[in-house]
């Protein structure tokens, strides 16, 4: 573990390990299984459990009435009588609606427009709470930033008290997991970055954190041998990580993000 005196009230013991930690790094299921169902949705947390992922990672936005929703985009688009998950989906005759501009009610009996047009409903938190199975861990992306909510850190943090463990939150906005150490100190929180940082553990110190999700293009082997050593927990997503993933497998990395689960899962590592 790292030596950084921030470091110290973080009880690593809690953190996500592979049902098999010695044959390879934990796979979380990007959005779910995302590759096969729509993103987000519950039926992609179904079908990543049964594939045997060890966790999902699954987005949360606040809408106008303060119910942590789960979907990734700031935005929907709407054609006036139905919404769309992106713009292209529908043409050029959609309008964007922010989703802090939008009451759970007049989401709730909605269907959403995927990419593969299938409508879908969208579900909040607590819902993937009740209906994934206990075992599964949950990476919740806490969306912040231009849409920062201060008050998503401790909605989220109420949510997860009704889980026993396995949750964790991550998010792009250090500031947000900062928020939500300063509330509930027993979540492991995840930093992610699209950068190579100069200095991983001061960044992650200052939150603090010990684990960060770092996209391929921003690491090299060295980069992930000299940040474990130091006691970085680091993980790898990005679509490029499919381009070299059986070396990226000989890596000491702690987990992998992917939209099909069983490209890790199947490797025997």
């Amino acid at each position: 573990m790292g030596e950084h005196p921030l470091w110290e009230h973080v009880d690593r013991s809690a953190f996500p390990r592979p049902k098999d930690a010695a044959a390879r790094p934990f796979v979380w299921a990007h959005r779910g299984a995302s590759a096969l169902e729509p993103e987000n949705t519950l039926r992609a947390f179904e079908t990543a459990a049964a594939l045997g992922a060890d966790g999902v990672e699954l987005d949360i936005q606040l809408t106008r009435d303060g119910v942590p929703l789960v979907v990734h985009d700031p935005l929907l688009w709407t054609d006036g009588t139905r919404l769309h998950l992106r713009r292209h989906a529908g043409g050029g005759a959609l309008r964007p609606v922010w989703v802090r501009d939008l009451d759970w009610r007049e989401l709730e009996s909605a269907s959403v427009i995927w990419l593969d047009g299938r409508p879908e409903r969208l579900a909040r938190f607590e819902q993937v709470i009740e209906a994934v199975p206990d075992w599964l861990w949950l990476d919740v992306e806490l969306k912040a930033g231009w849409t920062y909510d201060p008050a998503l850190a401790a909605v989220f943090a109420a949510c997860a008290r009704r889980r026993s463990g396995r949750v964790l939150a991550s998010s792009f906005d250090h500031v947000i997991l900062r928020d939500v150490a300063a509330i509930a100190p027993q979540i492991p929180l995840l930093a992610i970055l699209h950068a190579r940082p100069v200095d991983l553990v001061g960044v992650l110190a200052t939150i603090p954190a010990v684990m960060a999700s770092i996209d391929r293009p921003f690491l090299t082997a060295d980069d992930v041998r000299r940040w474990t050593d130091a006691g970085v927990e680091v993980s790898i997503g990005g679509s490029q990580l499919l381009g070299d993933l059986d070396t990226v497998l000989t890596w000491p990395v702690a987990g992998l993000f992917l939209d099909d689960p069983r490209l890790a899962l199947a490797t025997g590592a």
